[in-house]
């Protein structure tokens, strides 16, 4: 047997980056808890109990996980230094996102009882109308809304990514460094008055807050322009700023929590609470910027943590968001025996959601070396005489 030609040895991945991947396995991690956890602070008569306290705490806590989400998705993006067309950047975000996207949303239409829900619906038109809402904006399951949102800002990356550099051009009076600067606190302008205005209720959360691009633009616009913003400041004062917007979330959770463990606040049975408004709430507008930017800062010192188990998570973060709920459902959810024993014995509930999570990723990551290991085989066998 010959040995390989060149072109059929596989080419090693570029080092990922343990940090980022540990933000990431920490954030979908979060987004398992709040998922699962919160679905145990519920206002009937287990109001109060250690289960509701836990998924109170979690569900609190990791809040800061979709908008950290965001920063990422645009750090990552605005670190590419691959040229490629527009074209085949499309093409890649369609085979990488849209087609399992869509893989799970059928799954749950048909699987989670929104196809009996779709069915009930008056007229074809009606039916079209939810469908074409569902897919591209609000999610199927209503926890899917995190792609639509970000399919939005992919679409729009490469003009955000230009726009600094267009406006120099238009004013050259301002760099674009500069224009990075303007623009960023446009941006997040716009996130608080958004957020302040869904929280009062002058503007419909459901539609102008948690799925809406605009909304979250800032995040991900100041991940694209990182290193730009990060530029600007010393390191002495990226880690002084870190640790103080650190400090700054810790006080204004701690606030947050006294707020929402007072039944003078909330309701003796929680029923005034307003956790539904999650990413609006002003605390939670704090408390979101304040992480983000905290954890930013070690983006840009270069932190570099040993890999573990949330880094592992991390490297698998879209197939995790994907089918967690659908595991959650048929693994637990839909057994009123398993939820009787997450009341009694709290702690497995964190073990449940960590279960999930890295099933989810050994999964994903097996799929992927069999596929690697086929192709591979495939080549060497092609090649051989």
């Amino acid at each position: 047997m010959n040995a390989p030609s060149q072109s059929s040895v596989p080419v090693p991945a570029r080092a990922r980056n343990a940090y980022l991947d540990t933000l990431r396995g920490w954030s979908i991690f979060g987004v398992v808890c709040v998922h699962f956890a919160g679905s145990f602070v519920t206002t009937d008569v287990h109001a109060w109990s250690p289960s509701f306290w836990l998924g109170l705490a979690l569900n609190q806590i990791f809040g800061f996980a979709v908008p950290l989400f965001v920063f990422l998705s645009g750090l990552l993006a605005g670190a590419s230094r691959k040229p490629v067309s527009l074209g085949d950047y499309y093409r890649g975000r369609a085979w990488r996102i849209v087609f399992p996207y869509l893989v799970v949303s059928i799954a749950s239409f048909f699987l989670l009882n929104h196809h009996a829900a779709w069915q009930t619906l008056p007229s074809l038109g009606a039916r079209f109308t939810w469908l074409f809402q569902r897919f591209f904006f609000y999610g199927v399951e209503p926890t899917l809304y995190f792609i639509p949102l970000i399919l939005q800002l992919y679409l729009v990356q490469p003009a955000l990514k230009a726009l600094p550099g267009w406006l120099h051009r238009v004013v050259p009076a301002l760099s674009s460094r500069h224009w990075v600067l303007l623009l960023t606190a446009l941006l997040l302008t716009v996130h608080l008055t958004l957020g302040l205005l869904c929280n009062r209720g002058t503007l419909d959360y459901y539609v102008w807050g948690r799925p809406n691009a605009f909304f979250w633009m800032f995040y991900f616009f100041a991940g694209l322009h990182f290193q730009t913003l990060a530029g600007l400041a010393s390191r002495r004062s990226l880690m002084a700023g870190g640790g103080s917007f650190l400090l700054i979330a810790v006080g204004v959770m701690t606030w947050n929590g006294l707020q929402l463990s007072n039944p003078a606040v909330v309701g003796a049975s929680f029923e005034l609470n307003r956790l539904d408004f999650a990413y609006v709430r002003p605390e939670m507008l704090v408390y979101d910027l304040a992480m983000v930017m905290g954890l930013a800062a070690g983006v840009a010192l270069s932190w570099a943590p040993r890999a573990g188990a949330f880094s592992y998570l991390g490297q698998y973060t879209l197939e995790i968001y994907l089918w967690h709920i659908l595991v959650l459902y048929f693994g637990v959810w839909r057994y009123p025996e398993a939820l009787a024993a997450c009341r009694q014995m709290p702690e497995l509930i964190v073990l449940i959601c960590a279960a999930a999570a890295l099933s989810i990723a050994w999964l994903t990551d097996g799929w992927h070396r069999l596929k690697f290991f086929i192709r591979h085989h495939r080549l060497v066998v092609i090649e051989t005489p």
